[in-house]
Order: C-alpha cells, then structure tokens, then sequence
C-alpha cells in the first residue's frame, strides 16, 4: 500500500539563471484610464476668426420682458454697395478774396474838384502840456509895472493890489477912548495908503465892520472908491454899546466867507484882514479854526490888541513867514512904532520885503516856533471807480503838495526823530462782505521812505486805480492793526488823512461807524478831505475827530484850486496837532470811550477765565 506522502522537505539551493528566452509577443490594448485633475487655466488665446451670423432663434413665448442693459458695440458690418448719386446741393457762399494783384499804371491826372462843405467838429482832444513862460513872475511883474499906465512908476504902499478889512472891537468892555483910538488908527492907514479909485489892479480896497458876538457891515468894499470920501465915512463912525462878549473867532470866519467872497482875483493880489481887540476871546477854538481857513484862503489876519492876549499869540506861532501879526498897542499912548511894524511887514509887503527885490529887506521879527514833536500820518486814498482817470491824477498830485509839509525821518525803523508817512489805497475790486480779501493795498508804510522825493516818485509812478467799491470803514481797520501797530518808535501824535470821493458802500456803514468811534478813542486824529459833490454828511460828521471845523473839509470839485486849498489847510493843522491844541479823545467822546474800554476790559477777563 502506497504510504502517506511525507513532509514536504527543505528547499534546495537555487539553481543557475537560464538564459533569456525569446521576447513574447505583445498583450492586447488595456482599456482607457480615468481623466486626472483638472491642470490650471492656461492663458487666454488669440482671439479666432469672427464666425458666421447665426439663423434668427424662433420667438418664444412669454409677456415683454423688462429693458435690457444697452449692449456693447457690434464689430463693423461688411462694406455695403454704393448708392446712387444724390441731387445736387444749393451753391456756396462767396468765397474769401483773393490776393491783391499789382498796381497798375498810374492814369492821368483828374481835374481839381471843388471845395467840399466844413465836416462837424471833432471832438475836443486832450489838455495839451502847460507851455513855457515868457516871463519868470518877478519879470512879468516888472514888465508890467513899466508899460502899464496904472502904474506911476514910484513904489507906493501896498506894493500890489490889496483887499483890505478892518474890524472894530464893539464888545462890552470897549470904552469911548478906545473905540475913537481905533478909529484914528484906521483913518491913519487909509491916509498914508494907496486907496483903489479906478478899475486899475492897483493899491487898496477896504471895507469896515464891527463885532463882539456877532458881526455887522459898516463899510463895505464897494461902497466907495475915492479916498476923500472913504476917510469922511470913518470920521463919522461912532460906538454903538453892547452888552455882547467878544468872539474874535467868530468875527474872522465872517469876514472870510462874506467880505472875502467876491474879491479881485489874481496871483498877486493880497488879502488882510486887521481885528482891534481889548482882550481875549470868549471862544479859544473858534480863533484856531479861523486860522486854519485863513491860512488856506491865504488871508493874512492881523490882531492889534489893547491888552495882552497870550491865547491867540501862541495860536499865531503857526505862521513863520512873520506877516500873521499880533501887535500891543498900549492905550492912549503912541502908536507910532507899532503901525510902523504893521505898514512894513504886512500892509505894505512888497515894497520893502519884495521876494522880487531881495536886497531891499525890512527885517519883520519872524516868530521862533516852539519845540515840535513829530506825528505819524496815514493817508487813506479813495481808488474807487468813482473817480475818472483824470481826476485821480489830481489826488496823486496833491498828495505829493501835501508831503512838503511834513519833516521826514532820514532814519524812520530806529530814529525817534522826524515825521513818518504811510500810504494806503482801498476800493480792491475783489472785497465784498464777509471775504477774506484784504480790504486795502499798502503802496509803503512808516519805514518804507526815508525822504520825500522818494514818496513822491513812488506816487507818480507806482500808485494806480483800483475801481473798485469803496469801504473805508474796512480799510481805516487795516491800517490801524497794520500800520500803526507793529511799527517801532511810535510817535506821539498819530494821524490819519482820509481823502473820500462820495460815500462809502452800504455793506461798509456799520464798520466805518464802530471802527472811527475806537479809532478816535485810541487818540489817533482823524482828518477827512471830501471831494466832489456826492457825499453823505453823517458819514463824514462821524469819520472827522472834534472839533469838525478842524477836521473836515469839503470840496467841490477835484480841480486845482480847490486841492490848493486842503493843502494850505494841512500846514497849520499839523501845527496845531503837534502843539497840542486839541485833545485826542476829546472830552465830548469821553463817555462813549469809557464805554468801549469797560466793554473791552470784560472781555479779555472773560478770555483769560476760559483758558
């Protein structure tokens, strides 16, 4: 029997590698593999060529949808045929001409036509340049005198054409003895002096009043051109007795603008004006004011006084020219002496201080001014479109006139020595309420100049018209915190000379209100020179400082003379500032200016609380 089969034994050891067989054919084809992941999006091709239009779908039912969104613009479509030719056209405008041909041969010449009627007048042309003279003054005088008939040939007393007044002192205390003293001193004049009698612009016209409050006409110019006549009407003058104080003052402003109104008119022709007067007058500041209109009218006021009068004395210092007189005359003695020194230096001026003859000299006693101190001064220019150019021209030419007037400082940052001027212009175009705008230009300030010929060239060349709105309220602020404020070395006496030209804008009213109540209340005097015949006299009351009569003037017109005036106006006025003749404040804002400053006060309390 076949046994069990064993256990299987180890392995044997493994025998030698055969040798490689041949290659077996190849197996059938495996079936496609998965797709792998999806690789990265590759970058965008070049765009293919535009495919044919496709047919149009079929309409699909439904109601109308709502507007879609305007597509983007389709690739041009494909050339289309050419059309038929249109109509033609309606014809051109004539074209432009065309080029000049050449000048052709001169034809022969044409008769003389006749004489053509006169065109209408042309427009007046422009104000030529002033010509040269033929004579310089002291020629044409000399010429004058030698080939006029009026002229005798022999000096006589007054040397020119004279308007003579003489003002009898009728006040209270007049006695008898005075008013006849006063009388024989007239009669006297009138006697050794050279009377008008013909229509010849030689020797003296004269007119006589009386005062003491008030004025009355005793003889006036018209009333007599024959001496002998003139000198028997004095004789029979006599004292009428008055209750009435004195106003000498008063007295000269009457004289100015009534006896002085229609006089001869000419550049030599001489106006005086003689006060007899016992004492001092009841109105301090009348005679100041009287003498800054005297000074600008060039009248020559002469005081003989019967008692020391020191008030108007030293008002009297504002001249140095020594023909503004103040003579004592004592009373009842010999007054000899003292109509001498009348006749020399003021009546007969010119024939023994002739500036023609300069080595025939009286010698006048010229007053020896006191100490001055210098001022600070502003000038406030309206540039407004107001003005034509023409008579802005004007206003520049008078601010030049007014510069000689003042001592300029040679060193005005660091010398306390010498007047400073400043120059302001306002009306900017652009200035409007409630802007940001600067509301006036600085042509140079305090310490810009340091001599007059350089302000005035700055003037003729620099300063030119603004044309716009005028806001002068706005630009006297400007100047104050501008100006004023930051500048070192102030001087004690600060002013500032606005020149309006009608007045300021409605939006500016309230501003230039406040604004010259705080200015008059810091101590600047505040001078206003109003041109042309449109202005707002509120307005100007409440701009000028007290007393108006000395810090407002009005004129008419922007012409020569008129300017002439403000400028005659401006020398004793600067005096009378830097003499302290005025207070600034003055007493009359004293209330109103204790206002502002309580109110002011609170207010830097309540700042300084806050912080």
């Amino acid at each position: 029997m076949k046994g069990n089969s064993g256990r299987k034994g180890f392995p044997g050891v493994p025998g030698r590698i055969g040798t490689v067989g041949v290659p077996g054919k190849l197996g059938p084809r495996g079936n496609k593999g998965e797709f792998g992941d999806a690789g990265m999006k590759g970058e965008r091709g070049l765009p293919g060529l535009r495919g044919l239009r496709g047919d149009s779908g079929a309409i699909g039912y439904g109601k109308l949808g709502n507007k879609g969104i305007k597509g983007q613009n389709g690739f041009p479509g494909d050339v289309g045929q050419e059309g038929d030719v249109g109509n033609p056209g309606l014809s051109g405008e004539i074209g432009l001409g065309g080029m000049q041909g050449q000048k052709g041969p001169a034809g022969a010449t044409g008769q003389k036509g006749a004489l053509g009627n006169h065109g209408p007048p042309g427009r007046r042309g422009n104000k030529g340049f002033k010509g040269m003279a033929s004579f310089s003054p002291c020629a044409l005088i000399a010429y004058i005198r030698k080939h006029s008939s009026c002229y005798q040939g022999t000096a006589e007393c007054p040397a020119y054409a004279t308007e003579l007044v003489f003002a009898l002192d009728i006040s209270q205390d007049t006695t008898f003895q005075m008013f006849e003293q006063m009388k024989k001193i007239v009669t006297e004049t009138v006697n050794q002096a050279n009377i008008r009698e013909s229509n010849c612009p030689v020797g003296a016209r004269v007119a006589v009043v009386s005062y003491s409050s008030n004025t009355n006409y005793l003889i006036r110019f018209i009333d007599f051109q024959n001496k002998k006549k003139l000198l028997q009407e004095l004789n029979r003058l006599s004292l009428q007795r008055t209750t009435n104080r004195r106003d000498i003052g008063g007295s000269m402003r009457f004289v100015a603008r009534h006896l002085f109104k229609r006089t001869l008119q000419g550049a030599n022709v001489r106006k005086i004006a003689v006060f007899f007067s016992n004492g001092e007058s009841d109105h301090p500041s009348s005679v100041n004011t009287a003498l800054l209109e005297y000074s600008a009218l060039e009248i020559v006021p002469v005081i003989l006084a019967f008692n020391n009068v020191p008030e108007i004395n030293h008002a009297f210092l504002m001249d140095d020219s020594g023909q503004f007189q103040v003579i004592t005359i004592p009373t009842g003695g010999d007054y000899s002496p003292f109509l001498k020194r009348f006749q020399l230096c003021t009546l007969c001026y010119g024939m023994k201080n002739d500036k023609c003859k300069p080595d025939v000299v009286y010698e006048c006693n010229r007053r020896i001014r006191p100490p001055r101190e210098y001022v600070d001064a502003a000038f406030i220019l309206d540039s407004s479109s107001k003005i034509n150019p023409d008579e802005f021209e004007k206003l520049k030419e008078f601010l030049s006139r007014a510069l000689n007037h003042f001592d300029i400082s040679s060193q005005p940052a660091t010398s306390s020595v010498g007047d400073r001027i400043a120059l302001v212009s306002h009306a900017i175009p652009a200035l409007k309420p409630e802007t940001q705008v600067i509301p006036a230009k600085k042509e140079f300030d305090l310490v810009t100049f340091n001599t007059k010929q350089l302000m005035k060239k700055y003037i003729q060349e620099y300063v030119q018209q603004l044309d716009g709105q005028t806001a002068v309220g706005h630009a006297l602020q400007w100047t104050i915190n501008h100006i004023f404020s930051h500048t070192p070395n102030p001087r004690k006496h600060k002013v500032i000379i606005i020149i309006s030209v009608g007045g300021t804008s409605q939006w500016d009213k309230a501003v230039l209100k406040k604004v010259s109540l705080r200015a008059k209340c810091q101590g600047y005097a505040l001078l206003v020179v109003s041109v042309g015949r449109n202005y707002n006299s509120t307005e100007l009351q409440e701009l000028a400082s007290y007393p108006l009569e000395q810090h407002l003037i009005q004129l008419g017109r922007i012409h020569k003379p008129e300017l002439n005036y403000a400028i005659m106006f401006l020398k004793p006025f600067l005096y009378f500032l830097q003499n302290g003749f005025n207070s600034y404040p003055p007493s009359e804002l004293s209330t109103k200016c204790h206002k502002i400053s309580t109110k002011k006060s609170r207010h830097v309390l309540k700042r300084h609380s806050h912080k």
